[in-house]
């Protein structure tokens, strides 16, 4: 009887060691991946996955069922895929876990992600903006009525800038009521809807009831369909600031891709007033950061990119970067301001690279403009604008 009770206050002390380790390194998402030999641990740093200490095959099931348990899943049901959450309080800080188990050859993996407020919980100028694209940026967001949207591919921080939108635009004045799938963080004095589309509250649905709760400003977490994007611009057009995400790789290809759903040209004329797309670059530990002389395979790359930089920069490694010699993201941004000349383009039917010659003559810069004007800064390495915008 006294081992099973040691057994189980060992798994205990695991399973919080994990998380409070995972939490002090800063990694957004843990993964215990079980394998024929032992439990894989790798923790999700600044975007990328690392391999930790992994855990004996011996305590491998326990751990898992720990997790579950705390996240009030159902630890009999091993056969299909399920979801909870749970919330811990390290050094004062609240922080919820979301949780995923999936079922694996060798047993269930499960993926927590990490959602610490305090982190995410970023202010417009810690994103990384350049001062003229950050004051751009604000004069879009400061008006009573438009369209705005935030493009990017998955995990390139869309909800972490929109949530900062909001962050100032926040005031007892202004209604704001979001449309979510999920709700990342609660944001007090806003009112949060999230999806549930088995119940049959949806996007389109969420939308036409929301527009009935007098509010000032949306947010809709994604632009999915004709459907939804009909509605926001309806919205924009009577009155309301639309906030909104869609998955594209740069902003000119938004106007494309909302064509291209059955959205008429005029409606985007008369409702959209920019778009940010954007990626998420790791920063180059400021601890450890040193300058030296481009490599030729480097030189040869920046020639053909057309960036004329005198050095680089790059992280040695460090304790306080845990030797990765990155500490940190920032974001790469290419702001696109609607301009009349790029609406009378539009109403013609244009093409991509007619729409991307139109705003880069209206003073467009793109990702790559900016990401270059970052390594040139010594905030991010040659070697990560490649990764970050390929």
């Amino acid at each position: 009887m006294g081992s099973s009770v040691e057994q189980e206050e060992t798994v205990i002390r695991i399973v919080d060691k994990l998380l409070c380790q995972a939490i002090a390194y800063n990694a957004s998402d843990i993964h215990l991946e079980p394998t024929e030999q032992n439990l894989r641990v790798r923790f999700r740093l600044d975007g990328l996955l690392y391999d930790q200490e992994s855990l004996p095959a011996s305590v491998m099931k326990q751990v898992i069922s720990r997790i579950k348990v705390l996240s009030n899943i159902n630890i009999a049901e091993k056969r299909i895929p399920q979801d909870g959450k749970f919330r811990i309080v390290n050094e004062h800080k609240e922080i919820d876990l979301r949780v995923s188990t999936f079922p694996s050859y060798y047993g269930e993996k499960v993926v927590i992600r990490i959602l610490d407020r305090s982190q995410n919980m970023l202010s417009l100028d810690m994103l990384g903006f350049q001062t003229a694209m950050r004051e751009q940026f604000e004069q879009l967001i400061n008006r009573s009525s438009g369209f705005l949207l935030v493009v990017g591919p998955t995990g390139s921080g869309k909800t972490t800038t929109l949530y900062a939108v909001l962050s100032v635009l926040n005031v007892p004045e202004k209604n704001i009521i979001t449309l979510e799938d999920p709700i990342e963080y609660n944001l007090h004095g806003i009112t949060q809807g999230q999806i549930h589309p088995e119940a049959g509250f949806t996007f389109e649905r969420g939308m036409r009831a929301l527009l009935r709760q007098d509010p000032d400003i949306v947010l809709v977490g994604e632009i999915r369909d004709k459907e939804t994007a009909q509605i926001a611009i309806e919205a924009s057009l009577t009155g309301h600031l639309v906030l909104s995400t869609v998955h594209t790789n740069d902003a000119p290809s938004v106007i494309i891709r909302l064509m291209d759903v059955g959205v008429k040209p005029f409606l985007l004329n008369a409702s959209i007033t920019g778009v940010l797309a954007q990626r998420l670059a790791r920063v180059i530990c400021p601890s450890c950061r040193v300058e030296y002389k481009a490599t030729e395979q480097e030189q040869a790359i920046l020639n053909r990119l057309d960036i004329k930089i005198p050095v680089l920069y790059r992280g040695k490694g460090c304790e306080r970067c845990l030797g990765l010699g990155y500490k940190g993201r920032t974001g790469i941004f290419e702001l696109l301001p609607m301009t009349n000349k790029l609406r009378s383009l539009i109403v013609q039917n244009p093409s991509f690279d007619a729409i991307y010659a139109q705003a880069c003559k209206d003073g467009m810069q793109s990702l790559l403009y900016d990401g270059a004007q970052k390594v040139q800064q010594g905030i991010i390495t040659l070697e990560e604008l490649i990764r970050a915008i390929s």
